[in-house]
Order: structure tokens, then sequence, then C-alpha cells
């Protein structure tokens, strides 16, 4: 989930099964859906980070004078022109609870050859599994569900009293039985919120994600801060605590132009999320912006060149309503539709595009049966 500081081609895609050797008495690995458990090779393209319900308006910020009437406006064909140029100014703009609206959004990702959500709409974010078990159901796209707690600047003081051992507990319970109250179990942890600097409840979170993942096998992801440079002392605690990070994604990389700061984290053995495609935003208040696509596609392909295909996904992190196609944004299915015949025609391969959309996702989440 970014915040700012303070189907052409589907066919092309593959199937492919996991090559494993089980042995006697073993289950199978399986990823959790919100339906229910599916087999890893059931997953297919797969966005990583994506928010299909949610309300950021624990981060909505008061306009200047001479946009104060965007505070509270609906979003229109007349006032998006404004909007973009600083999304975080309207209120209407960062909720999003329609279930309808969100159906016809992930058809069009299913019709561009989508096949998996992974949607990490933590606590503080307002997170609604029985809405994401309906989407599903009505559109036949599988939905991971990801379960934690956000930035601590959206949660309530009472996350303050909560020791390690009590988040593990409430983390695990997410895992295993139901999130929220609710039978819908979550296939990930995250995303898990982090500042900077780091909050103490947010490294408390961390910790108690490793410790849940080493009794579960659950992939973490976690959220650094954006433009900021806390990933590492995000991989540190995890370390620290017993991680595996060959199982741990860090968000929003991509909105970092910084190809020598990428490889850095990738060298810890992480996976990289470049999940912000198609955000192009920017900010007059202060004149920042956004990265371009192109420049996304330009650290990524420095990653690939590299040799860290299987370190990387792929996705849109949409968390605002100017993101969606029903507002003129590129919504879910911008990154099969538009992105991967942009990698194409850079050289990218189609093994290298499989990796990053289908089997990287399918090692991430597969955990033990």
């Amino acid at each position: 989930m970014p915040f700012r500081h303070p189907g052409a081609g589907a066919q092309s895609y593959r199937r492919r099964g996991p090559s494993r050797r089980l042995s006697f008495g073993r289950m199978p690995d399986r990823i959790m859906t919100v339906l229910g458990p599916i087999a890893p090779d059931e997953l297919g393209l797969t966005l990583a980070h994506e928010h299909l319900l949610f309300d950021l308006r624990c981060l909505w910020e008061e306009p200047p004078p001479e946009r104060a009437h965007l505070a509270d406006a609906e979003l229109t064909a007349e006032n998006r022109d404004e909007l973009v140029r600083d999304l975080y100014h309207s209120r209407p703009n960062l909720h999003h609870d329609d279930s309808a609206l969100a159906i016809t959004e992930v058809v069009d990702f299913r019709e561009a050859g989508g096949a998996t959500i992974v949607d990490l709409t933590s606590i503080g974010l307002a997170p609604d599994p029985n809405a994401l078990r309906d989407i599903a159901a009505a559109t036949g796209v599988h939905v991971v569900a990801g379960a934690g707690y956000y930035r601590r600047k959206c949660l309530p003081d009472d996350v303050d009293e909560r020791s390690i051992d009590e988040l593990a507990d409430e983390l695990e319970r997410w895992v295993t039985a139901g999130m929220y109250g609710t039978t819908v179990r979550a296939g990930i942890l995250g995303e898990l919120g982090t500042s900077t600097p780091i909050q103490p409840f947010e490294e408390r979170q961390l910790r108690a994600a490793a410790r849940v993942q080493r009794a579960t096998g659950v992939a973490i992801n976690v959220h650094p801060a954006i433009w900021a440079h806390e990933h590492l002392r995000v991989v540190d605690i995890l370390e620290d605590a017993g991680a595996d990070l060959a199982r741990v994604a860090l968000s929003h990389c991509d909105q970092l132009v910084e190809p020598e700061w990428h490889a850095r984290i990738a060298e810890r053995g992480v996976t990289l999320c470049f999940d912000t495609f198609g955000a192009e935003f920017t900010y007059d208040s202060d004149g920042s912006r956004e990265p371009t696509d192109a420049e996304r596609i330009d650290c990524l392909r420095r990653l690939l060149d590299a040799g860290r295909a299987s370190q990387l996904l792929l996705s849109h992190d949409i968390c605002s309503r100017l993101q969606l196609a029903r507002y003129g944004g590129p919504g879910y299915a911008h990154v099969p539709g538009k992105i991967v015949p942009r990698l194409r025609a850079e050289g990218v391969s189609a093994v290298e595009i499989d990796e990053m959309l289908i089997a990287n996702p399918r090692r991430l989440l597969a955990m033990p049966g």
C-alpha cells in the first residue's frame, strides 16, 4: 500500500506444475485462498499485491485552501485531473467498499489472462474477508488474503499493549483457523506495515510474524516506508527473529528508482515487489512525483540482467479509486495487458515473465499441507 511521505498475448502464460518429490506420509503443498486450499499449479498468472476493497482514509491529508473543495468531493471526469495531482487530498478517493464494482474490475483482470490476486488489506485498511470470498466466488479468480496490521499511524492506541506472544497467537490463528472472527483463512501474512523510523509495535509484529512463519510455513509481505530506506532494517529484524528470508517479500521497491539499492536488497535473498505499476501520480504541494512505468521497467531490467528473476513479483497495489478502470485508472488488467507486452518488447523472455507472474508467487505462497 503506497503512501506519500508525511489482454493481448494472455495465451502465452503457462501453468507449469511444480517439480517436487513427496516423501511417504507427507501431504502435498497447498496455497490457501479465501475459498479454501488449492494446489500450487492451479495458481496461474498472479498479481502479488492488491486491494480489492480498502479504506485508506487514515492517510488523508488536509488540502490547501485552493484545493479544499476536493476534500469530500466524489470523483468525476471534471475533477480527475485535479485529484491526480495529489490523491491524498480526497477522502472519497481513499475509500472503496463496493463489492459489485470490485467484481467488474476483477473480471477485467481475468479476461486479460489473470488467475489469482493476492489481497493484502490488513487491519487499519478495513479488511473484509467475507467480501473477498464473495468476489472470488463471483469471478472465478483465486483470491489469497493477507492478515496482520498495517502502519502504526493507522491503528488504535491499544495495539501498543500487544506483546510478541499475543501478536504471534493472533497471526497464527488467522492463518490456521480464520481471520477477524470469520472462517476465511489467511494465505500470507501482510501487508505488515512499517514506518520510518520503524515503530516498537511494528517491530514486535515482525518478530511475531517470523515465529508464525516457522510454525506454519506461511510467507510474509512487509510494507516498508515509501521513499525511505528501511528495507534492510526490516530484513535484519526478521532474520534476527528466525524468519526464512526466501519466504519474505518487500513491497513497493519500485517506488525508489535506485538500482544500487535494489541490488543491496536482493543480496539478502528476499523477494522484491515491483507492485505499483500504473501509479504515476504527482504531488503539487511539494513538487514530488511517483516513478513512471518506464522507470520501473528500467530498474526491473537491471535486476533481471543480474540474474534476479527468481526474486521478483509484479502488481499494481490499487488502493485508491483513481487507480480503478471505472474512474479512468489502469485497473487490475494493466500488468498483463500493458506491462507484459512492454517487457517483451524490451527483450524480457517468456521464461522470466512466467517466473515473476507465476512461478515466484507459487513458490512464495505454497505451504506444507
